[in-house]
């Protein structure tokens, strides 16, 4: 966003009238969204916004715009596409944030962070929704600059799991387990046959000694 334009973001607001916008169509719709007299409906101009990241992935205020832009410097160092929308108006239901940040990361791709008065918001292709209500947790979002810094922080310092590579030591312990089952399983077999020959063995050699003493001289 230019310097001294005014973002989308912080246009947010309410309206008083009513829409006949339907209810199972969430918070978005194909124009500016209005509220209902419930209040329950945020005002936001998702395309306004989005056409707003397209030259710094900043929608904010112009006096925080250029420390915004520092944060996605930082992510994009991390090997990341960072959007941030900061929203002047707080909103009535905190899952809205999370609804922007998704509905916005349809057009924008990467991560998307959307903050606010009074709550956060996230979408991301690149970490788990774990990493990022992780991340989210006692963010200074009185501060957006610095609770954008915060969540970038957090998610990149993050180890992520190397799950291919834990898939595959399983199944070579399984493997292992298995081999050494058999192993076990045919050396007891092999002591039960040696124990059997050396009986059939001795009744074998009994056999003998008695054959003997019962010879012809044998009583």
């Amino acid at each position: 966003m230019t310097p001294g334009q005014m973002s989308p973001a912080s246009t947010v607001g309410y309206a008083t009238d009513v829409t006949a916008t339907p209810a199972h169509l969430g918070p978005f719709a194909a124009r500016p969204m209005v509220a209902d007299t419930s209040g329950d409906q945020p005002t936001v101009d998702i395309p306004a916004i989005e056409n707003d990241l397209r030259d710094d992935h900043v929608s904010a205020p112009a006096d925080i715009t250029p420390g915004l832009v520092r944060v996605v410097a930082d992510a994009r160092d991390h090997g990341h596409q960072l959007n941030v929308v900061v929203l002047t108006e707080p909103q009535p239901v905190f899952t809205h944030y999370r609804d922007f940040a998704t509905e916005i990361r349809h057009d924008t791709g990467g991560t998307v962070i959307v903050l606010g008065p009074d709550g956060v918001g996230s979408s991301s292709a690149d970490f788990s929704r774990v990493q990022l209500e992780q991340a989210q947790d006692n963010l200074k979002i009185s501060d957006p600059t610095v609770a954008a810094q915060q969540m970038v922080d957090r998610v990149t310092d993050q180890t992520p799991v190397p799950w291919t590579v834990v898939t595959v030591c399983l199944i070579v312990v399984m493997i292992l387990g298995a081999v050494i089952a058999r192993v076990r399983q045919l050396r007891a077999r092999a002591a039960v046959d040696n124990a059997d020959s050396d009986d059939a063995e001795v009744a074998s050699a009994s056999a003998r000694r008695g054959s003997a003493s019962n010879g012809p001289d044998g009583v």
